[in-house]
């Protein structure tokens, strides 16, 4: 993913050019307040085609940017409480002068696991069992988007799901129902499950487990009662969500198909059909604008014998079951957020000379937005290249002999 990100960026730094010459705001301060990438600003161009063309690019950079700020701040607040948690020294976090904060405090925190997971038994690792993450676009923002961009639509524009659709359905559901809370399961529990566990069972069983870790938690199948994480059927209670096969009615979220009319979301991307340049804005602009859920996380810690090791295992234990979730989502939602950037790139440059009947003050502003972009990219693969580094020491194996 990471390569697949860099290959993102350098095909942005092209699109510094498609306004004609790079840097912040390149025909002497002309944009002004026509665009401000942190409030979202874009001004109004006018009413004709490359006017509107003009408001769509520069809305769709602002989005991108907005989604790279919360990305960050996503990075750096779990990487920041998870060092509280383990005692690091708040002026260990700071960054060295060109540093960006994220990389300071996430790299420092990556060295302390480092030197917990070092006193864990050789060869042995802290059991983790992830979920990941789902992301949802509002297909009405790619929608309403296209239909102002495109002067040949007439209302909305239409948009696919490139996903999976999912929503409240009143009448039959084709596809698969989850239910959240806690409630009775036959099915796939996301979340802990008390009951027959038809794989492997992280946690308690009551009963013979076929694999234990070295604090006597089972991590294998469980022939009696499970009370943990189950990553096959759950039959019994599920604290968290059932997933099921669904041929009829949903007491809860239908992800496929609904007989009945439904306002229903999309996981996935939006796919809108309008002209070139106004579909690489929109997707670009409803995707960036995406929301992602955390990754269940489950994480067992590891019995060490030695009372103060024992107790910094302790605490990255406790302290990843809270933090750990937001930086595992961070890589999913940087590669959802990123995922029409490219055609954007593509789109911009070669709308240079469809656009340049917009004006003088919207090529200055294109410019503001082509760095702010390129910014943004930048952002999220550092932000992406920490929780990497961060995963990668979660996820090493011990050498305590």
């Amino acid at each position: 993913m990471l390569r697949d990100m860099k290959h993102v960026a350098v095909a942005l730094a092209s699109t510094l050019l498609f306004a004609g010459c790079p840097g912040d705001d390149p025909v002497s301060g002309v944009c002004g307040n026509g665009f401000v990438a942190a409030s979202g600003t874009v001004g109004d161009f006018g009413s004709d085609g490359p006017a509107l063309k003009v408001e769509a690019f520069l809305r769709a950079s602002a989005e991108l940017y907005g989604a790279s700020e919360d990305i960050a701040a996503d990075a750096l607040g779990a990487c920041t409480a998870i060092a509280t948690d383990l005692g690091i020294p708040a002026s260990e976090l700071a960054p060295a002068a060109g540093e960006l904060a994220v990389s300071a405090a996430c790299g420092r925190v990556a060295e302390e696991i480092d030197a917990i997971i070092a006193t864990l038994p050789n060869g042995v690792a802290l059991g983790l069992l992830i979920t990941p993450a789902q992301c949802t676009v509002d297909l009405d923002v790619a929608a309403t988007c296209a239909g102002e961009c495109d002067v040949t639509i007439e209302g909305m524009a239409e948009v696919t799901c490139d996903g999976e659709l999912h929503g409240s359905c009143s009448g039959a559901c084709t596809g698969t129902c989850a239910v959240e809370g806690s409630v009775a399961c036959m099915a796939a529990c996301s979340g802990e499950c008390t009951g027959t566990c038809t794989g492997t069972c992280t946690g308690t069983c009551e009963g013979t487990c076929s694999a234990t870790d070295a604090a006597g938690n089972c991590v294998g199948t469980c022939s009696g009662t499970c009370t943990g994480s189950c990553d096959a059927v759950c039959q019994g209670t599920c604290e968290g969500t059932c997933t099921a096969t669904a041929t009829a009615t949903c007491e809860g979220e239908c992800y496929g198909e609904c007989d009945a009319t439904w306002e229903a979301e999309c996981n996935g991307s939006a796919d809108v059909t309008a002209d070139a340049d106004c579909k690489a804005a929109c997707d670009l602009q409803a995707n960036a604008s995406g929301s992602c859920t955390l990754p269940e996380v489950t994480v067992v810690g590891v019995d060490v014998g030695d009372p103060t090791a024992q107790a910094r295992v302790d605490a990255l234990v406790t302290s990843l079951i809270a933090n750990y979730p937001a930086l595992v989502a961070i890589q999913t939602r940087a590669a959802f957020a990123l995922g029409s950037v490219e055609n954007f790139a593509t789109a911009a440059q070669g709308a240079v000379s469809s656009l340049a009947d917009a004006g003088v003050k919207a090529a200055a502003c294109l410019g503001v937005a082509a760095d702010a972009v390129g910014e943004a990219v930048a952002s999220i693969n550092a932000s992406v290249s920490v929780s990497v580094e961060v995963s990668a020491s979660v996820s090493a194996s011990g050498s305590a002999q």
